[in-house]
């Protein structure tokens, strides 16, 4: 599977019919896309550098989203948007839970590791982001993916992305486990000598109506 994320900003000054009709919009596109799977929502308070709307479109192959684009990215490019960033990649290692329902909350994690990163210590530092599902019952399903090709002004290098239960698990256990801050800050934390990523990160997250995760 071949993915597609875009991170859209909303123009401070686009009116809430302006920006609607945008939504709109970027929707109808990403419908016409041939995206095998696709989610357009807004974003939901607490995202991190995460804009205002969630673009996520699920291709069989690369060839099929070069093939929709244009058409995908142009619907981005009209005065209710500022700027967009975002990432394209094949999908990573995939997971999901015993739960057979769909998570609530789609969540995505855009990082960029330093580019220095030893490729033992880029491996640990993926193995430690995999782990934390074992360890957080709220995300049902999970993928961590390195990305083909980053959309803006952050070379992003990887995406993480799961689906929560609620959006309360998101904030509370997830971001307050000690599998995050006893395991995984010590990659992003700029005091700790192992950390990897330096840049800001994009932590961005919407609600989700049915599976968008799912493991071939």
């Amino acid at each position: 599977m071949y993915n597609v994320t875009r991170v859209v900003h909303a123009a401070n000054g686009a009116g809430a019919d302006e920006w609607a009709a945008a939504v709109k919009n970027i929707a109808a596109v990403a419908e016409s896309s041939n995206a095998l799977r696709r989610l357009v929502c807004t974003t939901l308070p607490g995202v991190i550098n995460g804009g205002d709307l969630i673009v996520h479109l699920q291709f069989e192959d690369e060839m099929a989203w070069q093939t929709a684009r244009d058409a995908v990215d142009d619907s981005l490019r009209c005065a209710a948007v500022d700027h967009f960033h975002g990432a394209e990649y094949s999908s990573g290692t995939t997971g999901r839970s015993g739960a057979e329902a769909a998570g609530q909350v789609y969540r995505a994690l855009f990082i960029r590791v330093s580019p220095s990163t030893p490729q033992d210590v880029l491996e640990e530092f993926e193995r430690d982001l995999l782990r934390m599902p074992t360890h957080i019952s709220s995300i049902c399903a999970w993928r961590l993916s390195r990305v083909d090709a980053a959309i803006g002004h952050t070379p992003w290098t990887h995406v993480w992305e799961q689906e929560f239960t609620d959006l309360g698990s998101l904030q509370t256990q997830y971001l307050d486990h000690p599998i995050h801050w006893a395991v995984v800050d010590r990659w992003f934390d700029p005091e700790c000598p192992e950390a990897v990523v330096h840049d800001r990160i994009c932590h961005t997250f919407g609600n989700l109506t049915e599976r968008l995760l799912t493991v071939k």
